[in-house]
Parts: structure tokens; C-alpha cells; sequence
């Protein structure tokens, strides 16, 4: 599938613009040649329909669950870790990626980028480094588990919260100056009758633009850290198997470990097509588009994004600590909401929540005043009102 037929894969909406050019982008180098050359008739008309459901899908799951996991970590003293400083840190980058879904919704309902200029480098810089630094954390957090589980007498002194924060900055700070590129040449290119939001490349003798990008991100982006990561868990694996089976230590570290593994096993998973379409795309342009590659394309798009909704899921399932801290969070918004519907009214109305029966005479009453008391704290709500009750 060369340049000019995934430029005009954009325009007519077959192909989000990100997929185009927001990382790796096949990029439209000479706008000039979009126009000429006519876009291929056998594009997927039904699987572009589908993927318009499958996108709103994933961007609605996305959204809330990384907004959950934010708020949890804010809220609650227990969950400000180092790791889920870092597990913050990634929820925030993936919520900002999938900020960037509806903008790709709407290029494929208009056929068209209808946000201007500006915007299309506000969207195409900012996914891009989200993106990045998604693949910069999970890096730092399986450094982060080699050191807690390999070094665990010098590991306090460099497992800080303060360390943590100053090392997010730092892959918020390296992913930016990164993508500097991508705000720099990205621009919306008149293709034909229509716009698209795409990436420019300057062009050479020596070698493509867009060729030359898409290997300095893989490499950057996908290749190395995939290699650090693999090799700081073949430390820890080594470790914990040379720790005896009863020891706490192994014990300890063993969920936390497994965990983050997870979560980086799902993101090569989900990342892994995506790139390798880009490489294809890249070294053989010149190859004919058909419906097939256009639905591969999509999919593996979708399948990227996917990822940064499925890491909440995970999150639920495999750790104890997030678990009850999202049902906690739950059930503080179902006592905030009580509490709300209950101002103004009668002190009956109120006992509805709480109800004074629950308490026994003769001390029960005592104890149902203290579980009161207990949820509200927890919640981060103060009302004497409630605190009198039982």
C-alpha cells in the first residue's frame, strides 16, 4: 500500500489520520500526487461502518476506566505507590491518546479533517507523544520491578516517591522533545476535493522522510524499550525462581510483578500488528492497496487504541488494591449522592440510608455510629448530621 493511496485512504475516511501519521505515519510527501492518483474502489465500505462502532466503543471503556484509575490513585493515600505513581502516570498518557479517538471518529464520518490547521498538529504531536511515552513508562516500570525484587536492601533509596514523579517528568519531557518532528511538519494537505490531517516530510536523495521517521520510532518508540523490558524481567524471573517458595519476599513481590508483566504482554500484543503494518508500509510502497490491506490496516489501528482501554480491565482483575479502591470509589459516589438527594429533607428521609433499627439496644447503636462515621471518612465527606445518626 504506497503513500499516496493511504493519504487518500484519509481523506475518504477508510483511514484515521493518526493511523496515517501520528507516530509512524504514511505520510502524503508531494500533495500534489494525492490528487492524481485515484483512490482504490474496493475499499471495505462495511468494515469502515463496523470500525466506527468498534472505535466509540473502545474511546467510551477507555475514557472511563483510565478516568477511574486516575481519580482512585488522587483519592485514596493507600494507592499512592511508586508503582501506581507510574500505573497514574500511564492512565493519564492513555486517556490523553484516547482524547484523540473522536477527532479519528470524525474524520471517518466527514471523509474529510474538518478542525483546521492548528488542530491537526495539537492532535497529531499530542498522540503521538502520549503514545510514546505509554512505551517509556512501561520501560521504567519494569526497571522499577528489577530493582525492587533484585536489589531489595538498596531499592528503598531509589524507589521514592519523589524519584518516581522526577522520572515520569523526565518521559513526559524525552517523549515531547522526541516528537518535535511531528509538530513541525504535520499540516493539513489538500487532497483534491478534500483535507487531510497528515505529516509532511521533507524529502532527500539518501532517503524517504517518511521511511526515515517511521524507523527512528520504531526503534525508539517500540524496538528498544521492548528489548529493555524483555531483558530486566529475564533478571527478575531469574531472581524470584533462585528465591525459595516459602520466602515472603518472593511472596511479596510475586503479584505486583506478575502485574506489570501483564500489562506489558497485552501492549506488545496489541502494538505489535500495528508497527509491523507500518513497516510493511514503509519498505514495500509500491505494493497495490486491496480491501484486505486497508482491513488489516484498520484493525490493527483499532487494536492500538484497544490497548489503552483494556489496561483499567487489567488492573481490576489482577490487583486486590484496585480492585477495592474502584468499588470504593463506587460506593463513595452512591453516599455522596444520598447525601445530596437527602439535603433539605426531614431527618426521616435520612434514616432511610441509615436506618436506626439496624442498632440494637444496649451498645448496637454505638457500633452503627462507628460504621457510619468509618464510610464517611473513607469517602472524604463531613456532615455532622450523618455522623449523629444511629
Amino acid at each position: 500500500m504506497n503513500e499516496t493511496i493511504l493519504c487518500r485512504a484519509a481523506a475518504n475516511g477508510s483511514a484515521s489520520p493518526r493511523a496515517l501519521a501520528a507516530l509512524v505515519p504514511a505520510n502524503c510527501s508531494a500533495p500534489a500526487t494525492v490528487a492524481e492518483e485515484p483512490f482504490f474502489t474496493s475499499h471495505p465500505e462495511f468494515v469502515v461502518e463496523f470500525s466506527k462502532l468498534l472505535y466509540g466503543l473502545v474511546c467510551l471503556v477507555g475514557l472511563c476506566g483510565n478516568s477511574l484509575v486516575i481519580y482512585v490513585v488522587l483519592r485514596f493515600s493507600k494507592m499512592q505507590t511508586v508503582t501506581n505513581m507510574y500505573i497514574f502516570n500511564l492512565a493519564l498518557a492513555d486517556e490523553m491518546f484516547l482524547v484523540g479517538l473522536p477527532f479519528f471518529i470524525a474524520t471517518m464520518v466527514f471523509k474529510y479533517w474538518p478542525f483546521g490547521a492548528a488542530m491537526c498538529k495539537v492532535y497529531m504531536t499530542t498522540t503521538s507523544i502520549n503514545q510514546f511515552t505509554s512505551s517509556l513508562l512501561l520501560t521504567v516500570m519494569s526497571a522499577d520491578r528489577y530493582v525492587a525484587v533484585c536489589h531489595p536492601i538498596s531499592s528503598p533509596r531509589y524507589r521514592t516517591p519523589f524519584i518516581a514523579k522526577f522520572v515520569c517528568l523526565t518521559a513526559w519531557t524525552v517523549s515531547a522533545l522526541l516528537m518535535v518532528p511531528v509538530y513541525m511538519y504535520a499540516s493539513v494537505v489538500d487532497a483534491g476535493p478534500v483535507k487531510s490531517c497528515t505529516i509532511v516530510w521533507p524529502e532527500s536523495a539518501v532517503m524517504n522522510g517518511q521511511a526515515a521517521f517511521t524507523l527512528y520510532s520504531f526503534t525508539l518508540g517500540f524496538a528498544i524499550p521492548l528489548l529493555l523490558i524483555l531483558l530486566f524481567y529475564v533478571l527478575v524471573i531469574l531472581r524470584l525462581s533462585r528465591v525459595g517458595p516459602r520466602s515472603r519476599h518472593r511472596a511479596k513481590h510475586r503479584r505486583v510483578t506478575y502485574l506489570v508483566l501483564t500489562v506489558i504482554t497485552v501492549y506488545v500484543i496489541c502494538w505489535l500488528p500495528y508497527w509491523a503494518g507500518q513497516l510493511y508500509i514503509s519498505c514495500l510502497g509500491a505494493a497495490q492497496a486491496t480491501a484486505f490491506t486497508v482491513t488489516i490496516f484498520l484493525l490493527s489501528q483499532l487494536l492500538s487504541y484497544a490497548n489503552s482501554a483494556v489496561n483499567p480491565i487489567l488492573y481490576a482483575f489482577l490487583s486486590d488494591n484496585f480492585k477495592k479502591s474502584f468499588a470504593k470509589a463506587f460506593t463513595c459516589a452512591a453516599v455522596a449522592g444520598a447525601r445530596g438527594s437527602g439535603r433539605g429533607r426531614e431527618q426521616p428521609q435520612e434514616d432511610s440510608l441509615f436506618p436506626r433499627s439496624s442498632a440494637a439496644p444496649g451498645g448496637g447503636g454505638g457500633n452503627t455510629q462507628a460504621t457510619v462515621s468509618k464510610n464517611i471518612d473513607e469517602c472524604g465527606i463531613r456532615s455532622q448530621k450523618y455522623l449523629l445518626l444511629g
